[in-house]
């Protein structure tokens, strides 16, 4: 599996659309604090709600970057020279989950070096900013193991569109549940669904180890559903 992750790292980093995502994770970062600072509501909690905006199009561009094995057929050549499907599976998530966190990590290491020059550690409280950041982390996470099922699953170009028309309706949700109060079942959603975990980090995350536990539930999930799908998938 080493080399096909080795072949699906350079691949990433020779293509203009990852790279484009990477420079602007970090433009979006000093784009967050400037838009805070002229509306006067520039806070360390600020930076929570771009990660939001960035998933859609990490999740498209990754979606895309896994469909080339179908589009370009080298799914059959990595099967023909002997690659058991699982590494393939594997070594295509593990490349998404680095695409994405590399990514975050950008955004939040620029957002908090701007934060800290324009308004310093006014409002910071560490432990909260990091209980946040590992929260945002892991559904990001979940997010990348989505996107490489539905990319893995789909076997087309169309593995690029899916994750955006499949969060559309999450994220309505999201903003949907906080008009219907306090019910049981729309926190019990709230808390399952990623994209819904990261709307609520504009504030320190009081259910941050429920919301992290939900996140691991759903990666593995989506890792072990995806490995046993394309494992029993026909590639004619």
């Amino acid at each position: 599996m080493s080399k096909l992750l080795k072949v699906n790292l350079k691949l990433m980093l020779r293509r203009k659309d990852t790279m484009i995502c990477v420079i602007m994770s970090a433009v979006l970062a000093l784009l967050e604090v400037l838009i805070g600072k002229l509306n006067g509501s520039l806070d360390w909690y600020s930076m929570f709600e771009m990660p939001l905006i960035m998933m859609m199009f990490f999740s498209a561009v990754g979606g895309l970057f896994i469909s080339r094995d179908y589009t370009q057929n080298t799914i059959r050549n990595k099967l023909t020279v002997g690659h058991k499907r699982s590494d393939i599976y594997l070594a295509n998530q593990i490349t998404e989950t680095l695409f994405f966190c590399i990514s975050l990590i950008i955004f939040f290491a620029v957002s908090s070096a701007a934060n800290l020059i324009v308004i310093g550690t006014k409002g910071a409280v560490f432990s909260d900013i990091m209980k946040n950041m590992t929260v945002c982390f892991f559904a990001v996470v979940a997010v990348s193991a989505l996107t490489t099922f539905l990319a893995m699953t789909v076997k087309s170009a169309a593995g690029g569109v899916l994750p955006i028309i499949l969060m559309y309706p999450l994220l309505m949700f999201a903003a949907m549940a906080q008009e219907f109060g306090e019910s049981k079942w729309i926190r019990v959603f709230n808390d399952i669904i990623p994209l819904s975990q990261m709307t609520a980090l504009a504030m320190p995350d009081k259910r941050a180890a429920i919301h992290i536990v939900y996140s691991l539930i759903l990666t593995v999930f989506f890792i072990t559903a995806g490995v046993v799908n394309f494992r029993k998938a026909d590639l004619k």
